[in-house]
């Protein structure tokens, strides 16, 4: 074998893998993209938390419409949707109020869910069913989620 040609092969040996330099570099872009994930996983965990709560929150109001859609005109009265679990037992006048009877506490944070009724004319009564909650356990603020409802007597 030449000289020349064990030089080359030589060189080449000595150039595979990686140096130190391009293995530090690989591990600074490594740690860097971990800060970056580390540093939005809490929001991205929070808003996925908020997110859930207004699901939920969304889920329950639609319920409750359904229940008194199924109660019915003649029926929206505090005696017969209480008799019917669709409210609590207090108060016992407009706006009622349904946290302990569906048991939002177990899903929401300082949960309140009132149902008020009205009558709008003599066949006619607006049903409105608003919850709010708190945003999360440390949270001051709150979320508020309503729908309104026009009953017919038919």
């Amino acid at each position: 074998m030449s000289m020349v040609r064990w030089m080359r092969q030589s060189r080449a040996r000595s150039r595979r893998g990686f140096s130190l330099i391009d293995s530090a570099i690989a591990t600074m872009v490594m740690a860097a993209g971990v800060l970056v994930f580390a540093a939005f996983y809490p929001t991205a965990a929070r808003c996925s938390k908020m997110s859930g709560s207004y699901s939920q929150a969304i889920s329950e109001v639609q319920h409750k419409v359904d229940q008194l859609r199924a109660v019915g005109y003649g029926r929206l009265t505090y005696t017969d949707l209480k008799d019917a679990g669709v409210i609590d037992a207090s108060p016992n006048a407009s706006p009622y109020r349904f946290e302990a009877k569906d048991n939002l506490g177990a899903v929401l944070w300082s949960p309140v869910g009132t149902i008020a009724v009205t009558d709008v004319s003599t066949d006619l009564r607006q049903v409105t069913v608003t919850l709010t909650w708190l945003r999360s356990s440390q949270s001051t603020q709150r979320s508020t989620h309503a729908v309104t409802i026009l009953v017919t007597n038919e």
